[in-house]
């Protein structure tokens, strides 16, 4: 019974949509020029996919520049001296801190036009253009930033770079604005298909590493301009909308997400203080769990289960009938950087065998007693109530019954106890007992009442 009401409330998680992150993904980039008048120049600023018309500064004014990307809290960028340089970035405050130079002058000689790290061979890797418009790949190695070793001239004149978490390599080419995949090994291209956008002087590109993702920041013209999310299968290009305020763009990057750490998963689950029903008792919810381990209790409550009928006792309910099951149901929460394992053992006091199933709501689990059944010590669940008239029941101070004055009366607590034996004449006091549930015999019948 418990397994299938188990199945029945467990739930499923749902992921996080990729799109929905794409979307509220920030994005930054060095604002070279404005051309609605707003002073964003020469700053890093920042903006959404979501919303890239909605631009703020995260910088003061830094040395003109076209190159820069994001790495292990720092921002890097090539000056458009060549110098390279690193400045520390905090996401969460939107501040770009004092810039220090890394390399005073990056050779050999060319300008620096965009740039991205390859997490798979730990390069940095730069896009270059000398004075008759050749486009070179170069990439150093951060441990030793000034040895800069060229890869190889590219066959077409690519005027951007992006590199996504696996290692495969984007540009847009000046002529026609087609999508190329670039081998970083010698430079070579591969035509991926047209992005139907044109490329003038200021371009930049970057991947959204934590979806894949490949992201533009194109312009024209004044009136051909914005952020577009890229295609790597075809090339084509979707706007996304007008950077803000007519912003030309370079140096585009976002900062991923920090990977969480693998939670550790929950096995043993230990549970302590509560009690097996006993006739004619209140439910006892007094379970608790030590503070020392990963879990906490969210809920608990007793059942009651019969023919289908799984009914949640009161705490001032009894534990009053024979021939159904009791169980008490614990819901548990993991503490953060835990989960429960798909089958963890419960104990009670040291012992698995109190607790016979459990399953999951959510990433919350469920686990349930044995079953337990209570009797009635003084046999009342058999008896009917229509041999005897008592009233008020329940009783506070004083109980009326429908019998002859002088029968004997004998009143039993629900261990089998008698608590009281006195001749019945026009009223019992009932004052004196402690509240609960009592059974009253008299003239050879048993009737239940409660003491309030």
């Amino acid at each position: 019974m418990k397994r299938a009401l188990c199945l029945w409330m467990t739930v499923m998680l749902m992921a996080i949509l990729g799109i929905a992150h794409a979307q509220n993904t920030q994005w930054y980039g060095y604002a070279r020029t404005c051309f609605n008048g707003e002073t964003w120049q020469n700053k890093f600023i920042t903006f959404t996919a979501q919303n890239p018309n909605e631009v703020q500064a995260v910088s003061e004014t830094l040395p003109e520049l076209w190159a820069a990307t994001y790495l292990d809290g720092y921002v890097w960028f090539v000056t458009q001296t060549r110098s390279l340089c690193k400045a520390p970035f905090d996401p969460e405050t939107q501040t770009i801190g004092a810039y220090e130079t890394v390399v005073p002058a990056l050779e050999p000689y060319n300008l620096y036009i965009d740039m991205a790290y390859n997490p798979v061979d730990g390069m940095m890797y730069y896009l270059c253009q000398d004075s008759q418009y050749n486009c070179y790949l170069k990439r150093s190695n951060l441990a030793t930033p000034s040895d800069v070793e060229v890869v190889g001239v590219f066959d077409v004149r690519m005027w951007t770079l992006a590199i996504n978490a696996q290692g495969q390599a984007y540009g847009v080419a000046y002529e026609g604005g087609n999508l190329y995949e670039i081998d970083l090994n010698n430079a070579a291209t591969t035509l991926v298909g047209p992005t139907g956008k044109e490329v003038w002087y200021t371009q930049s590109m970057a991947f959204d590493l934590d979806t894949g993702e490949l992201y533009w920041a194109q312009f024209a013209t004044t009136s051909d301009q914005g952020f577009y999310q890229v295609n790597t299968e075809t090339g084509a290009a979707t706007s996304l909308g007008e950077i803000g305020l007519g912003t030309q763009l370079t140096g585009l990057f976002m900062v991923p997400q920090p990977t969480p750490p693998e939670p550790e998963i929950i096995n043993e689950i230990y549970v302590e203080g509560f009690t097996a029903p006993v006739w004619g008792e209140h439910p006892d919810y007094d379970i608790e769990v030590s503070p020392t381990e990963p879990y906490t209790i969210v809920d608990v409550s007793w059942h009651r289960y019969v023919s289908y009928d799984d009914h949640v006792l009161e705490p001032d309910d009894y534990f009053d009938l024979e021939y159904v099951n009791y169980y008490l149901l614990v819901l548990l929460s993991p503490k953060e950087g835990f989960v429960f394992g798909e089958d963890p053992v419960v104990y009670f006091d040291g012992d698995h065998s109190v607790f016979d199933s459990g399953g999951f709501s959510g990433n919350n689990y469920r686990v349930y007693t044995i079953d337990y059944q209570v009797t009635d010590p003084t046999g009342i669940a058999e008896l009917t109530l229509e041999n005897i008239a008592v009233w008020p029941n329940p009783a506070t101070n004083v109980l009326y019954l429908d019998i002859v004055d002088g029968t004997t009366v004998s009143v039993f607590d629900m261990t089998g106890r008698r608590v009281m034996q006195e001749r019945y004449e026009g009223q019992l006091d009932v004052s004196n007992l402690t509240p609960g549930l009592y059974a009253i015999k008299a003239e050879g019948y048993t009737v239940k009442i409660v003491k309030e």
